[in-house]
């Protein structure tokens, strides 16, 4: 034992002496050192990189949630719950879409669009920066719909993008994208990439908008349509493919340009929201 004194008036300063002493101890008591300083070094790495383990008696699963996928539970306090299902984030797993107030009946402004994802892998949200605040306004989720592919070309894999409707009128409402990436929330714009896209669906006897989803080579892309008519029996028709690039929707082209009668049953399109696993009722 007066070696190892003299180890630790030697090694007060040095790693590779006090690894010695460790060994010293560990051989005067049967081990037991050792496998203390294990247990202690797994609890620390399990606190810092927050990794969450089953009890050892149960089959050992081990989940670490991407930064920001952290969100935490729905405030006990929020009002105007709706829901929407989709697989956000392109795991194969249904998600759930969550739009909330976080005022009161008289205010129900600020809102927040949440996604919570399947098999605990976490929970992103973000406040809804352009949502009405009236409180006779609509702003709810309507679901969702992978709108990312292109001409030609697959979808991007990111998973089926959010929609949301952020306010309504008498006779339209606006509907705002989100696109789940990395753990956040990303609205997307219009082409400009300066401003959130807010797009109109509905209109009056002479002026439609809405939205459709167009199946292509390799899935689905959204178009904006409208329909004008300045006599209320022959309207002049636009569609607007819309290809999701870098957070932005953007028009690949033209718009496809037409007429149509008052009568011709494909005019109701021009002033409706249809995309499969969207619902705007």
């Amino acid at each position: 034992m007066g070696a190892r004194a003299l180890t630790l008036r030697r090694g007060a300063g040095s790693a590779a002496s006090l690894v010695l002493v460790l060994g010293v101890l560990a051989a005067c008591s049967g081990g037991k050192a050792k496998s203390a300083a294990s247990t202690t070094t797994a609890a620390d790495i399990q606190s810092t990189i927050g990794i969450s383990t089953t009890s050892p008696t149960s089959s050992s699963t081990t989940t670490t949630l991407p930064s920001g996928c952290d969100a935490g539970p729905l405030p006990s306090s929020a009002i105007r719950i709706s829901r929407a299902a989709g697989d956000f984030n392109g795991d194969g797993t249904p998600d759930t879409l969550v739009v909330y107030g976080t005022g009161n009946d008289i205010t129900p402004s600020p809102y927040v669009v949440r996604v919570e994802l399947g098999r605990g892998a976490g929970t992103v949200e973000t406040p809804i920066v352009d949502a009405a605040t009236d409180p006779n306004q609509n702003v709810k989720a309507l679901g969702s719909a992978e709108i990312s592919a292109r001409a030609g070309l697959p979808a991007d894999g990111s998973g089926a993008e959010a929609f949301v409707a952020v306010g309504s009128g008498a006779s339209t409402f606006l509907v705002g994208i989100y696109q789940l990436t990395a753990c956040h929330l990303v609205r997307l714009t219009g082409s400009s990439g300066l401003t959130p896209a807010a797009l109109p669906v509905g209109g009056t006897v002479t002026h439609l908008s809405g939205l459709r989803c167009d199946g292509i080579a390799g899935g689905t892309r959204l178009v904006r349509v409208a329909a004008e008519s300045t006599d209320g029996v022959t309207y002049d028709t636009s569609e607007q493919p819309l290809d999701v690039t870098d957070g932005k929707l953007v028009p690949p082209g033209p718009p496809v340009k037409g007429t149509l009668s008052v009568n011709d049953p494909a005019l109701p399109r021009f002033g409706g929201l249809d995309c499969a696993g969207v619902d705007a009722a």
